[in-house]
């Protein structure tokens, strides 16, 4: 509930802290790129907070009534999607390129989709495990 929760937190641990707009997937390549950069160089580790925005509630269940309309609104503007496809207009890539680039990612969800509908049940014997448990107090002293 803190505006910057992971880079502002960053320095407190000797790591440096940089906060990226994680709905511009240049920015955010950029960013990481540069960040690896340093850490291959030898100079450690860094923490790059992404802020980006769910637009809708947490489920199918959630109407996400708690979000005010103008918050919404404004990251709607302000869509991942639509920011690369502006920039790939600004590049020169026509709208067919585009749709094509489109329809191939959707081909790519729809045989996953089909995929995983097609695999068999889990084993009921994993379903605790890789699974985080809080331990209470004593594991945050």
């Amino acid at each position: 509930a803190v505006p910057r929760p992971a880079a502002d937190r960053a320095p407190a641990h000797g790591i440096p802290g940089e906060v990226v707009d994680g709905n511009d997937v240049v920015a955010v390549e950029e960013a990481v790129g540069r960040l690896a950069r340093r850490a291959r160089a030898g100079d450690g580790p860094a923490v790059l907070e992404a802020e980006t925005y769910r637009h809708f509630g947490h489920s199918r269940a959630d109407p996400a009534a708690y979000r005010p309309a103008e918050e919404v609104e404004r990251w709607l503007k302000h869509d991942p999607l639509d920011l690369a496809r502006g920039r790939l207009a600004e590049l020169g890539v026509g709208e067919e390129t585009v749709a094509g680039a489109d329809e191939r990612a959707r081909a790519v969800v729809e045989r996953a989709v089909e995929a995983a509908k097609a695999a068999p049940p889990p084993d009921p014997r994993e379903a605790l495990t890789d699974v985080w448990a809080d331990g209470g107090a004593a594991w945050r002293t």
